[in-house]
C-alpha cells in the first residue's frame, strides 16, 4: 500500500473525501506528515514494534566507547531502544562464544570507580541514549579481539514520499488506516458524523490492541534455586523450565 492509498482511505473514513475522490496536494502532504509522526510514536512503543533486530559489530582492542547510528562506529539506524547486549569471544573462530553482558543503568555506570580497567572480554555496557548517535561504553575495556551482538527494537519504516509503497505484518494495515483517520480529525477540523467518529475510534482501538497482543514479548518466570533443586527460568507458554543448571 502506498502512502497515497492509505491517506485517501483514512480520509474517506472520516468523510473528508468522497468515494472515488482523492485528497488535494496540500491535504495529502499534511496527512503524510501526520502518518509519519504516528509511525514515529509507534516505534517508541515496544508493543507496536513487531521484531527485534539482532546485529553483530566488531570491537577494537583498547577502545571503550562506540557511537551507534547513521555514520557512527556501528553504522546502522539508531534503534529506539536496546533490549540486550552480548560479547562474542573469538578465541575459537570456528565456534564463537556468545556471552550475555550487563546493560548498565546510570547508577551502575556511576558506581564503577575506575572505568579504564582492561580485560580480554567486557562484562557490561553503558548506553547514554544520546541522539542522533547513541554512545555505548564497554567495561572493562576489551584487550582482546571480540565482537558485540546488540538486540534492539526495529524502528517502523516511514513513508518518505506519497508514492512510497511499504508493507507491514498482518494486522497493521487496518491499524494504520483507522488510527490515521482519528489523527486526521484533529488535523482537519470539520463537522464529522458522531456515529462515524465513534465507529472509527472503536475500530482503531481494536486494531491497535490486536497488533499489540501479537508483539507482547514472551514472559519467563525466574525460579529461586533455594526453593528448587535447580535454578533458572520458567516459560509458562511452553510449560517448560529454561536455562536450568542441572
Amino acid at each position: 500500500m502506498t502512502a497515497n492509498d492509505l491517506i485517501a482511505s483514512a480520509m474517506r473514513l472520516i468523510g473528508a473525501v468522497a468515494s472515488g475522490e482523492v485528497p488535494n496536494a496540500a491535504e495529502a502532504s499534511d496527512a503524510l506528515m501526520v502518518l509519519n509522526q504516528m509511525l514515529d510514536s509507534w516505534a517508541a512503543d515496544r508493543l507496536t514494534v513487531f521484531t527485534i533486530n539482532i546485529q553483530t559489530f566488531p570491537l577494537v582492542v583498547g577502545k571503550q566507547t562506540y557511537t551507534m547510528g547513521p555514520g557512527g562506529d556501528f553504522n546502522t539506524a539508531r534503534p529506539p531502544r536496546i533490549n540486550a547486549v552480548s560479547i562474542v569471544s573469538l578465541n575459537n573462530p570456528a565456534q564463537p562464544l556468545e556471552l550475555p553482558i550487563d546493560y548498565y543503568t546510570d547508577s551502575d555506570w556511576q558506581a564503577i570507580p575506575v572505568k579504564s580497567v582492561t580485560s580480554p572480554l567486557a562484562q557490561g555496557v553503558y548506553d547514554d541514549g544520546a541522539f542522533p548517535l547513541r554512545n555505548l561504553s564497554f567495561w572493562p575495556v576489551p584487550s582482546a579481539t571480540a565482537n558485540t551482538i546488540i538486540y534492539s527494537w526495529t524502528a517502523l519504516s516511514q513513508f518518505s514520499i506519497l508514492t512510497s509503497n511499504l508493507t507491514f505484518p498482518p494486522g497493521y494495515m487496518e491499524a494504520l488506516r483507522y488510527n490515521l483517520a482519528l489523527r486526521l480529525i484533529a488535523e482537519m477540523p470539520g463537522e464529522y458524523n458522531p456515529i462515524m467518529v465513534s465507529t472509527t475510534l472503536e475500530l482503531a482501538t481494536q486494531s491497535l490492541a490486536r497488533i499489540r497482543s501479537m508483539n507482547v514479548p514472551l514472559i519467563e518466570a525466574y525460579i529461586d534455586e533455594v526453593l528448587t533443586e535447580s535454578s533458572g527460568r520458567y516459560n509458562f507458554y511452553s510449560d517448560m523450565p529454561v536455562g536450568n543448571k542441572y
